[in-house]
């Protein structure tokens, strides 16, 4: 998936989710787009069909109302990454760099200048600050926040913001650039740093090129003056910097006696002929600065498309998502019901096989297993395996009974790691059915507050399988309300990635 696929496919997301009453994209509208998605994924499997699916949708959704509504289509513009920040910043670098005073004042190049020490040492520090940084997040498992990177992120999307949240069109256009500016907020940092390093690199660039052009009308004598530094600080000093340089140039740095004599006392123009020197900070800026930045630059550039192409958007963990997948007519899902302890009723077994085919589309199989007997999960672990094939798998409990860990909790556990070991994507939840509880305290005062209590305690024995159960009344008839209840429970496996 392109990052203009994922976009148009969160712009449509959007769009739909604040558009309840289909005035901005009506029915007619909706399942045309339906039919366009399903006529693109043609006979592709699994993933990829929900994949084309949603591209082909959300591409004819996008054209349609933009199409018909110009101020979303300015909107999808100003989404993007702003290329005239990397273009504005590489010029102002380079223009900078050239209109340096480079040495001081006059004909003098004074071999402390602060713009090429300057220059050197803001460099050093720049990479000691991402040593640093990169050092720390490897450490912490978190990559430290870059401030002026993430402002230039933010300054790409000046102008972006609908303040006024009265409409649904300007609803939508909010929450869409809000959630694509949290999803593509890694990729605006690396273009922000990307065109940083790049600034950087183009300020030595202009830098050097100044000094030269300066250097064929003006002879440029070299020279240096100092309050705390006498010549030997001064050598050693230039020994450090410069001796690189030298080494690679063949240009000597001159013994103390001739850096002791370069030494200005007053305002005459004296010392030496400045070319050697012009030659050797050259050589370092360009090792220490233009070639260091411009592999940066590079990096921060390939970073952000391997970015690019692997951001995830809303995928099937998104109750939006999921309703396109299932209007798709793709594969219906399969699920397992395995109760423990408990032996619902044909007709609880009933009302949650339609309510879990309302989640998952009426050509779900919903299978419910043969009830596990209290203290008979060893013997069910180790004569039953996991079915690769199934979408869900979800545990059924009564809540009169009491949870307890080394029976509920080891199941859970249990069934939790061998899905994580099988790798196939299965989804794991857990009910809680309160109906048989209800129906024996019924007219009690307080049986909201003990349901809540019990189902508490469920909850922290669940807990260290990674599962959050769902207390249900399976005594009600299966709703819209009840449906999305379970559907939030049922955690996705994958999400939709590019």
């Amino acid at each position: 998936m392109t990052e203009d696929e994922a976009r148009r496919i969160e712009f449509v997301r959007a769009i739909e989710l604040e558009d309840r009453e289909a005035t901005l994209f009506t029915k007619e509208d909706r399942a045309a787009a339906d039919a366009s998605g399903r006529q693109a994924a043609g006979s592709l499997k699994s993933g990829r069909f929900a994949k084309a699916f949603l591209i082909a949708r959300a591409n004819f959704a996008t054209a349609r109302l933009t199409t018909r509504h110009k101020g979303l289509a300015r909107l999808l513009q100003r989404t993007r990454w702003s290329g005239w920040i990397g273009i504005g910043l590489a010029a102002a670098g380079l223009v900078a760099g050239f209109s340096a005073n480079e040495f001081g004042t006059g004909q003098r190049m004074d071999l402390l200048a602060a713009p090429l020490l300057g220059t050197i040492g803001w460099n050093l520090l720049v990479y000691a600050w991402i040593f640093g940084a990169t050092i720390a997040g490897l450490v912490s498992g978190n990559r430290l926040p870059d401030p002026l990177a993430l402002g230039i992120a933010r300054l790409s999307g000046v102008g972006r913001r609908i303040s006024d949240p009265s409409s649904a069109i300007e609803r939508a256009a909010r929450n869409f650039e809000e959630r694509w500016s949290d999803v593509t907020s890694p990729i605006d940092a690396a273009r922000a740093r990307r065109s940083l390093h790049l600034s950087a690199a183009l300020f030595a660039v202009g830098l050097i090129a100044g000094i030269y052009l300066r250097a064929l009308v003006i002879e440029y004598r070299a020279g240096w003056e100092s309050t705390f530094l006498d010549p030997v600080a001064v050598r050693a000093v230039l020994v450090a910097l410069l001796g690189p340089a030298s080494s690679v140039s063949g240009v000597a740095i001159p013994p103390l006696a001739d850096i002791n004599a370069m030494r200005w006392t007053g305002a005459e123009i004296s010392g030496v002929n400045a070319a050697p020197w012009i030659h050797l900070y050259m050589l370092t800026i360009t090792g220490l600065v233009i070639v260091p930045r411009l592999a940066l630059a590079s990096w921060q550039s390939l970073r952000a498309f391997q970015l690019a192409l692997s951001l995830s958007v809303a995928g099937r963990d998104d109750f939006y998502i999921r309703r396109l997948l299932r209007a798709s007519g793709a594969a219906p899902g399969r699920a397992r019901v395995i109760p423990y302890a408990y032996h619902p009723g044909e007709e609880t077994r009933r009302r949650l096989i339609a309510t879990l085919k309302h989640v998952l589309g009426d050509g779900a199989e919903v299978r419910i297993e043969e009830p596990i007997e209290y203290g008979g999960e060893e013997n069910w672990i180790t004569t039953r395996a996991i079915d690769p094939d199934d979408d869900y798998c979800v545990l059924l409990f009564t809540l009169s009974s009491t949870p307890e860990a080394e029976n509920h909790g080891y199941l859970a556990q249990i069934v939790a790691q061998r899905l994580k070991d099988h790798g196939n994507g299965t989804v794991l939840g857990a009910l809680i059915d309160e109906s048989p509880y209800r129906v024996h305290f019924g007219g009690q005062s307080g049986l909201d507050e003990r349901i809540a209590t019990r189902l508490a305690a469920w909850r922290s024995v669940f807990a260290p399988a990674g599962i959050v159960p769902l207390g249900v009344d399976l005594s009600d008839i299966a709703d819209d309300r009840l449906a999305q209840r379970i559907e939030a429970n049922l955690q996705a496996d994958l999400d939709l990635v590019r």
